[in-house]
């Protein structure tokens, strides 16, 4: 895959803004529209690392390709085979553990790991409630409904009145506001062009 102008030579070539996209659901987008192409899905996926300004882009030869995130840098799908629960991101990437389980102020899940955190796909969150219990009641797991009350009530701070206990381990599930997620673990979810600079 080549994006270049095409008056502009390798390896002089600008890097691209407002061109690709990651969902919230772990979709690539080129101009909002979903990538289907598994090769490219592949390569992108592959290349696809941070900078130290925690821009997140793929290489693409010499060329940088930004990613505009719809919410974090990675989004985790889960794998149950009921003893054992995996998450795995958007590049193909396990999970083996991470540290703690987030619920924002808008009810969506996300875990974290080491200096990274990923939005859990709304589409497993009955696998993950089947491994939530209550904090007060460790014996008692919780279930949809339960799970639903909490993601549609305004947020406090703090911890929430859950626990997960996965693969044999629990994680604390705190709460934690949209606004402070890109902060907390440095991330930026819209880069744009340096000022002076043309969009390509």
């Amino acid at each position: 895959m080549t994006i270049t102008k095409t008056n502009i030579k390798w390896p002089n070539v600008p890097d691209v803004y407002n061109w690709l996209s990651l969902d919230h659901r772990g979709n690539w987008l080129i101009k909002r529209e979903k990538i289907h192409h598994q090769g490219l899905i592949d390569f992108i996926s592959t290349h696809y690392t941070e900078d130290s300004l925690g821009r997140w882009f793929f290489q693409n030869g010499p060329q940088r390709v930004f990613v505009t995130l719809g919410y974090t840098p990675y989004v985790l799908s889960i794998q149950s085979d009921g003893t054992t629960t995996h998450f795995k991101t958007q590049t193909n990437k396990v999970i083996v553990s991470f540290d703690q389980l987030w619920i924002d102020n808008d009810g969506r899940m996300l875990a974290s790991w080491g200096r990274h955190i990923g939005l859990i796909s709304d589409q497993d969150l009955p696998i993950l409630a089947e491994q939530l219990v209550h904090r007060k009641k460790p014996n008692n797991p919780i279930d949809v409904n339960d799970l639903e009350i909490v993601l549609k009530s305004p947020s406090p701070k703090g911890d929430t009145p859950f626990i997960g206990l996965i693969n044999q381990k629990r994680y604390d599930v705190t709460f934690i506001r949209e606004y402070d997620v890109r902060h907390t673990f440095h991330f930026n979810p819209n880069p744009t062009p340096p000022d002076g600079s043309t969009e390509c």
